[in-house]
């Protein structure tokens, strides 16, 4: 086999720029300020981050505190990935992934005999 001297000095610079491209990721990160002080009132933190009355209410409205349940629920689809996600409103927090025409390993969805004969059934040329 020939020493390639290109080969070997493109080596050794695609080896350098990855020594430093790591070491300045490992370089001790400055923390980003979010603001200057705390905010003591609800009128201060909305001035802190210039909202209106207007986006206030908005947000109250769509808040759904821990624990609480949502007044509605809403359906959606998985699109390509072949499930459904069910979706709490206002909250919009997801409440369950539901596997229709995926295998979902995680619940057992078709590995047994009765899941695995609904998704067999559907095959276009099956």
């Amino acid at each position: 086999m020939r020493f390639n001297r290109m080969g070997a000095l493109g080596a050794s610079t695609i080896g350098v720029l990855l020594f430093a491209v790591a070491s300045a990721g490992c370089a001790p990160q400055q923390a980003a300020q979010v603001s200057q002080a705390p905010a003591s009132s609800t009128a201060d933190l909305m001035k802190q981050r210039g909202l209106n009355e207007a986006d206030v209410s908005a947000a109250l409205q769509t808040y759904m505190p821990t624990g609480k349940k949502d007044d509605y629920i809403t359906f959606a689809s998985g699109g390509h990935g072949g499930n459904m996600i069910v979706i709490g409103v206002p909250s919009m927090r997801i409440l369950k992934y539901v596997g229709v025409f995926t295998p979902e390993p995680w619940q057992g969805y078709g590995y047994g005999d009765q899941s695995g004969e609904v998704l067999a059934c559907c095959y276009r040329f099956g």
